[in-house]
This record gives C-alpha cells, sequence and structure tokens, in this order.
C-alpha cells in the first residue's frame, strides 16, 4: 500500500496522515509513523525479495560498533534471497518516481534558472505541466485584481524573470487546463478498442526492438573464473617478481575482458527493467480503459497521477498530453466565453 501510495504521487507526509488516520502501526508497534521510515522503506530493495549485504560494517567488536559502509568493506547484491512481497515492477516504477522527484529540486539561489521547484503531492498537476518553449515546469499562481480571483498556471522562467529565458509561454488559467487534460481522458475512454489496440502494437514493437536474450548465468560463471585469473596473476608476480611489462599486459586483457562483460550485464539489465516497467504502465492502462464505462465529468488528481506523464504546454490554444503507457495525443484548450458582465461561461 505505502508504495502504491507514492507511485500515485502522495508526498511522505501524506502516506505518514494516512496511516495514522486508518491506525496503521508501525513494525514496532507504534501508532506514529515518520516520513524518514517510509522513505527508508520504499528505498529497501528487501521489499521486493533480494538483499544488498554488508551495508554497515563492525568496526570495533569488542564494543560491537557499526558504521555505514561506504565503499570499505565489499558488498554483495543477491537477487531472490528471499520471497518478496512486491513485485520487482512495482520496485522499479518506485525507483523510477524517486529519481524523478530527486530532480525537482528547490534552489536557494533565486539566480539559479536551472531551479526546477520542491516536489508537490497537492496538485496532480504541478508536476506534470511543462513549458513547451523552455522546458520548465509551469507553477500554480493566483492572480488578483478588484472584481476577481483567478488561479493560472505559468512557466518558471516566465514567472521569475519575465521574458529573460522564456518569451512566449503563455499564462493558461487552471479551469481551462484542467478540462483539455481531462478531454484527452475521455477521448481514451470514448475510443477504447482503438486505444488498446494501439497500445499492444506498441508493445510488440518495443519488445520486439529489444528481443536479444543473454545467458547471465553464463556471464557471471566467466567474471567469477576472470576473478580467479586475475587473483592467481596477481599472486604469481609477488612471488616470482614477473616482468612488469608482461603482467602488465596479461592483466589489462583480463580487465578489458571483465569490463566488457560488465557493461554487457548491466546494459542487459536495465533494458530489462525497462521493459519491465513499460510492460506495466500499458497492463495499468489496458485495466483502467477496461474497467470504465463512462466519461469523467471533473478533473481529478488521483487519475491524472496515474495515468499522465507530462503535459507539454505549446500555446495558449495547444497542449501536448503524454501517458505513461507512451501514448501522447495533442489536445485543444479551448476559451470559455464571458457573458456581458464578465463571468466565465
Amino acid at each position: 500500500m505505502i508504495f502504491r501510495l507514492y507511485l500515485e504521487g502522495c508526498s511522505f507526509s501524506k502516506i505518514k496522515k494516512y496511516l495514522e488516520e486508518n491506525s496503521f502501526k508501525t513494525a514496532t508497534g507504534k501508532d506514529k509513523w515518520y516520513g524518514s521510515t517510509i522513505a527508508g522503506m520504499i528505498s529497501n530493495e528487501k521489499y521486493m525479495g533480494d538483499a544488498l549485504l554488508q551495508k554497515s560494517y563492525t568496526t570495533d567488536f569488542i564494543n560491537k560498533t557499526r558504521v555505514r559502509n561506504r565503499g570499505i568493506v565489499p558488498q554483495y547484491y543477491v537477487e531472490g534471497s528471499h520471497e518478496g512481497i512486491i513485485s520487482k515492477e512495482l520496485w522499479n516504477q518506485v525507483q523510477e518516481e524517486r529519481a524523478r522527484r530527486a530532480n525537482i529540486r528547490k534552489s536557494t539561489d533565486k539566480r539559479a534558472k536551472t531551479d526546477n521547484g520542491k516536489y508537490s503531492s497537492k496538485y496532480a498537476l504541478s508536476d506534470l505541466v511543462l513549458c513547451g518553449e523552455c522546458g520548465k515546469p509551469y507553477r500554480r499562481a493566483t492572480w488578483t485584481n478588484y472584481t476577481e480571483k483567478r488561479i493560472v498556471w505559468r512557466c518558471y522562467n516566465r514567472q521569475e524573470y519575465g521574458k529573460k529565458y522564456c518569451k512566449h509561454s503563455p499564462t493558461i488559467d487552471e479551469p481551462l487546463l484542467q478540462d483539455a487534460t481531462m478531454k484527452a481522458i475521455n477521448l481514451l475512454i470514448d475510443d477504447k478498442e482503438g486505444f488498446m489496440d494501439t497500445l499492444t502494437s506498441n508493445l510488440q514493437m518495443i519488445m520486439g526492438k529489444h528481443a536479444k536474450v543473454m545467458d547471465i548465468p553464463a556471464m557471471d560463471k566467466r567474471l567469477d573464473e576472470l576473478k580467479t585469473e586475475m587473483l592467481a596473476l596477481v599472486e604469481k608476480n609477488a612471488k616470482s617478481r614477473f616482468n612488469n611489462v608482461d603482467f602488465d599486459e596479461a592483466y589489462e586483457k583480463i580487465a578489458a575482458e571483465r569490463k566488457q562483460i560488465l557493461r554487457e550485464r548491466n546494459e542487459y539489465t536495465e533494458q530489462q527493467a525497462y521493459h519491465d516497467t513499460y510492460r506495466h504502465r500499458v497492463n495499468e492502462m489496458k485495466k483502467f480503459l477496461g474497467d470504465v464505462n463512462c466519461a469523467m465529468t471533473e478533473f481529478d488528481n488521483d487519475l491524472v497521477r496515474r495515468l499522465i506523464q507530462s503535459v507539454k504546454v505549446l500555446s495558449k490554444e495547444k497542449i501536448i498530453i503524454t501517458f505513461k503507457s507512451g501514448l501522447e495525443m495533442e489536445q485543444a484548450v479551448e476559451l470559455r466565453e464571458k457573458h456581458q458582465d464578465g463571468r466565465a461561461s
């Protein structure tokens, strides 16, 4: 549940509040939760059945003092060391979301035009709306005058620096942006069969491009053999005063082969993780389309977080919505007409 809440856009404080309000106890039976505890849980690989050994080590065996391992002693990652309670797909999605939120930095230097702001779970669009001109996020703002108050979204660079870094990005009223977003979702619902066919085709195309299969156990076996050869070579050199030039050549040959295998193995592992995440996103979209029976009439924060990857503002009248399943949709932002008294209809 904690992993799912995080993936749906909740902050640590929001998850903490939910757990306490619903009387969920901590592992030690306490009623009070801490954000740091939740942060540690979603970054702990043991929940998916893997284990990273020697995260800490003992420095004083008399006093049993242990410190965090920052590369002093070797660490060993064991896949499938025990039965997990969440899927690897969910784990990969959460780590991707962690990385995305980590890139939303809050700078103390107001002059830094690279500042992307701070992650907020209050409004779904806070993280999703991007400027089509400069690429920076849009921010929610309140405009007031003597007769009305408007909630609008503005490019961060335009809000902070005027036209210095972004000259043409428009300001959009929140109701218009929300309406356009929900209309895109409703288009999916109206033509669910067509979009399901597109999702299936996209998935087959992506998987077909990367159909290469590697024998990971064989690669690991060869890495162990190379490690043994390397250690034997070092030992032989120490005992027999092996010629340094010959030793260097032999050592570099082993190291080069080991480096190549590690590179290929890591690329393959990353590719498989990407495939798992993409497949899960497509299946999530298919499930949503299969379950929903009617159009959505109101803006839904949770639904938007669940389905949408980004909303790029091209102009005051046009946005591009990218769904997490990979689908892209160009959507018109329809301006509302005003009555004679100035009220929007």
